[in-house]
Order: structure tokens, then C-alpha cells, then sequence
């Protein structure tokens, strides 16, 4: 298990991200691979509103921002943060009076501001998205107010990029809210772009940026979908162009009246999906990924080093939750090794789920007795883990749940029951039983694991107790060894001298 100054040097970082719509302060926990937003908010300006028109950023926008934006200076400092990055994107790049403005931030700040310029802010985004999903493969898309950055995406890099002046709020000042006109313009911007079919084949578009995640979570609510988590949120293409083309002809009055719909969002939603819609007809995408990570923490994942990147986020992430919040150190790595037998066949895939459970069980022991399982469960199903699948977050979550002695007949398990195969199910509630077996053999403490050994044969699942550890075994060890065997299908027995 991997000491704590590997997983962070403990040091709070700030980004602010100066956007065409929103300008946001994100402070992060610490410099991580695993980054934690400790504090995250957001004020809709609009600054870039009519840039496309006017050539300037749109005043009550500026005036609003910089109102806001002391705010955050505070903040920043209240914390202590000696890395607070300041960036720029297109609004303040594209406008005459853009510098002038970035001045008034500078002086704020006491701190310059990053002007990114198009390539920047496309290479950026798609760190944001290898940050959270480092297998990703395809297009990152992000989408601001006042442009959309494309990037190709394979083996952790990025390909052909492009900047395209399709933002909501520059189309809704040049082209207007007619849809024909809007499609007619994103279609001739992307249509120089022959090689987007070849870079999303076999693979899907990475969907980054505030309209877009409304969307996703507009989408959730119609769909019904059980788990309100926008990180890794998929769709079909032809799913998704379907539902774009709903939203896409909804009026801003009738959007502003669907709770979901931040109303701030209510203008240029329909915007946001006539682009998705014809990127996804541009592209051929067979699926979209909604990715909660863009260039905030991009930047972040920019400023490690290799050996740091490299690291599996989910894991390290796990790795600083056991290690502030498990009773005993080291219980979580003995308990992973302990359980090995019990899994001889297992894929990677499986063992690093299974070693992500083992980290997480002993999370929950400071909850009340008759509410630890349900706790335990919604938390993780809510954590803010990454490269992770939504139903690969479901059988950790329902694997400690299990730990937790929870029941199969909780009507609180209806995330489990929709995204989960039976499969899926028989993993969680087998692993599930044996951390709860390592948890009352040991009441913990990961060193009484050397005490034991587990052995599955095709008949039967033996725990051997060593010479002089016989007397750890008692009623309830018996009772949930059983329960275990039985799990495994096999006859359980319990071995060793004294027994």
C-alpha cells in the first residue's frame, strides 16, 4: 500500500477558470492524482455575451465579475494557497477591451492571468479528461460559451486538436436562436474536419463543459437513470442525438421551468444540444462519456510528474480515504491479501475492484450500528471516484455494503438492482462476505491476520488457524465462516491445533 507522500504533498491548489458564460474558483484538497474539490463555486457572468457581435466583452458581465471576483481572491487567501492559477479562454482572448479587463483581475489577484489561447485551452481540456478517464479514446469536447475545443484522444495523448467559434453565446449573438441557422453554421465549421469519424471510431466523445453536464442531468431525470453522478455518465450516439434534437426545440421558458435546469442555463441549453447533435452526426459517435473533469483540473494533472500520472486514480484515491478514515493502518492491504484465495481466477479489471473495496471497508465503522450498511453504501455510490465505470462503483459500494452485514431485501439497493447483472451481484455479495469475515476474525487489527490462512479447494473452504491463535475463533467467527462457505458453495472447516 502506498505511503500517504505518494498520494499528495498536502499542499491546497486554486484554479480560477475565467470563462465566456461563468467565471468559477475551484480549490482543490491537495496536489493529487486523485484531485478533491474542497470548494467549488460558480458565478454565470457572461462576459463573452456579445464579443461576436461587438468585438467587446459585455459590460453589465464584467461589471458582475468583477464584483465577484474579490470573493475569491479572499478566499484564496484565506486558505493559504501559494498556487492559484488564473486562466483566461476565449472571451478575454478575442476582445478588444479582453486585456484591459485581465488587468483589473490581475490587480485583484496580485497575480498575472493566463491568457490560453486555443490550442492551450483544447490541450488542456483533454488532460482534464485523461485526469478522470485515463483510458479514454476518442474526442475530448468541451464546450464554453464562447467556443468548443475538439481534441483526439488515444493511448493517454492527444491528436489533431482544433478551436471552433461555436460557443452558445457567440451563436446566440451571430446566428440568433433559429435552429436552421444554427445547425447551417456548426455543420460548415465542422466539416473541414475530416478526421473526427477516424478519431472517435472504436471509441466515444468525451463531453466537458456546464451546458453540457445540464444536459446530462436533464437526461438522467427523463430517463429515470438511479445514480445522479454526471462523471462517466454514458449514452448511446443515436440515443443522444435523439434526445439532443427534443432539447434542441424547447423554448428557454419551457426549460426555465424543469427544476434540474439551472435557469441560468435556460437560453443557451437548446444551443448547447443542436452542437452535441450535429457533432455526434459529424463524428459517427457510437456513445458519449460525460466527464466532470475539463480544464481546472487539467492544468492540475499538468503540474505532476510522470511517475505521478501514471498512478491509477481510483486506487490512489481510495488509498487517502483508508488513510484517514480506517481504524487501523495497514488493515486494508492484509485484508486484500488475506481474501486472494478466495478469487483464483479473477480479470485485472476484477482485482483492482476488489482491491478498491478493501481499501473502502472500513470506512464506515464510525456510523451508528443500525445504519452503517445504508451509509456506507450511498456514500461510495456518491464518492468522488474516478476511471470508473457507474456500474463498477455499484459493486464496490454494494460489496461494503455486505461487509457492513446490509440486506439483499433494501429497498435502498434500487442502483444496484438496475445497473447490476446477477453477476455483478454474486461478486459484491461473495466479497462482501469475506471482508466481513476478516473483519470479525481480526475486529481490525491487520496484524491477527497472520494468524490465519484462508484455502478454497472444489469441496471446500478452509480457514487454518496458526499454533497459538486457535483462540480468536469463537461463536460468531464460526457463524460467519459458515455463512462465507456457503456463499462459495462449498462445505466450510475450520482448522488448527486447539480446534
Amino acid at each position: 500500500m502506498a505511503a500517504k507522500s505518494e498520494n499528495a504533498d498536502g499542499r491546497p491548489a486554486a484554479v480560477v477558470d475565467i470563462g465566456s458564460n461563468s467565471i468559477r474558483l475551484v480549490v482543490f484538497r491537495d496536489r493529487t492524482r486523485a484531485p478533491v474539490a474542497v470548494f467549488n463555486e460558480r458565478v454565470i457572468c457572461g462576459i463573452g455575451r456579445d464579443m461576436a457581435r461587438t468585438g467587446h466583452l459585455h459590460a453589465e458581465g464584467v461589471e458582475q465579475a468583477l464584483a465577484n471576483l474579490p470573493r475569491f481572491a479572499a478566499i484564496a487567501r484565506s486558505m493559504d494557497i501559494d498556487d492559484t492559477a488564473i486562466l483566461a479562454t476565449a472571451a478575454t482572448r478575442e476582445t478588444d477591451d479582453g486585456p484591459q479587463f485581465l488587468k483589473k483581475v490581475e490587480k485583484i489577484f496580485g497575480q498575472p492571468v493566463l491568457q490560453l489561447d486555443g490550442d492551450e485551452e483544447a490541450r488542456l481540456a483533454a488532460s482534464g479528461v485523461l485526469c478522470g478517464l485515463p483510458d479514454a479514446r476518442g474526442i475530448a469536447a468541451d464546450l464554453g460559451g464562447g467556443s468548443l475545443e475538439l481534441a483526439a484522444l488515444s493511448g493517454g495523448e492527444m491528436g489533431a486538436f482544433r478551436t471552433l467559434p461555436l460557443g452558445p453565446l457567440r451563436l446566440l449573438a451571430t446566428v440568433g436562436d433559429e435552429r436552421r441557422d444554427i445547425v447551417a453554421t456548426v455543420d460548415e465549421a465542422l466539416a473541414d474536419l475530416d478526421w473526427l469519424p477516424d478519431a472517435v471510431k472504436g471509441g466515444a466523445i468525451y463531453i466537458v463543459g456546464g451546458a453540457w453536464r445540464a444536459l446530462a442531468r436533464l437526461h438522467m431525470v427523463q430517463t429515470g437513470y438511479p445514480l445522479r453522478v454526471i462523471h462517466n455518465y454514458r449514452i448511446s450516439g443515436r440515443e443522444a442525438r435523439d434526445f439532443c434534437d427534443v432539447v434542441a426545440g424547447l423554448g428557454a421558458e419551457t426549460l426555465a421551468r424543469i427544476d434540474v435546469v439551472p435557469k441560468a442555463r435556460a437560453t443557451t441549453l437548446p444551443i448547447a444540444a443542436a452542437v452535441l447533435q450535429r457533432l455526434i452526426a459529424a463524428s459517427r459517435a457510437d456513445r458519449i462519456v460525460f466527464s466532470a473533469l475539463g480544464i481546472r483540473e487539467g492544468r492540475l494533472f499538468e503540474t505532476l510528474n510522470k511517475q505521478q500520472r501514471a498512478r491509477d486514480p481510483l486506487i490512489v484515491a481510495c488509498e487517502q480515504f483508508s488513510e484517514r478514515e480506517s481504524r487501523f493502518t495497514g488493515m486494508s492491504a492484509g485484508i486484500f491479501e488475506w481474501v486472494a484465495p478466495l478469487f483464483p481466477d479473477e480479470r485485472p479489471a476484477d482485482t483492482r475492484l476488489r482491491l478498491a473495496a478493501c481499501l473502502l471497508a472500513d470506512i464506515g465503522w464510525h456510523e451508528h450500528p443500525d445504519y452503517r450498511a445504508e451509509q456506507v453504501y450511498f456514500r461510495i455510490l456518491r464518492l468522488p471516484l474516478l476511471a470508473l465505470t457507474h456500474e463498477e462503483k455499484t459493486r464496490i459500494a454494494l460489496a461494503v455494503y455486505r461487509r457492513y452485514g446490509g440486506s439483499m431485501n433494501d429497498p435502498a439497493l434500487r442502483t444496484a438492482e438496475a445497473l447490476l447483472t446477477e453477476d455483478d451481484i454474486d461478486w459484491a455479495r461473495k466479497l462482501g462476505a469475506a471482508l466481513r469475515m476478516a473483519e470479525t476474525l481480526t475486529a481490525g487489527n491487520a496484524r491477527l491476520l497472520e494468524g490465519a490462512q484462508l484455502k478454497l479447494t472444489d469441496d471446500e473452504l478452509i480457514l487454518k488457524m496458526k499454533t497459538g491463535h486457535a483462540a480468536l475463533v469463537g461463536e460468531v467467527v464460526r457463524n460467519r465462516f459458515g455463512s462465507l462457505a456457503r456463499r462459495f458453495g462449498r462445505d466450510g472447516r475450520i482448522e488448527g491445533k486447539g480446534l
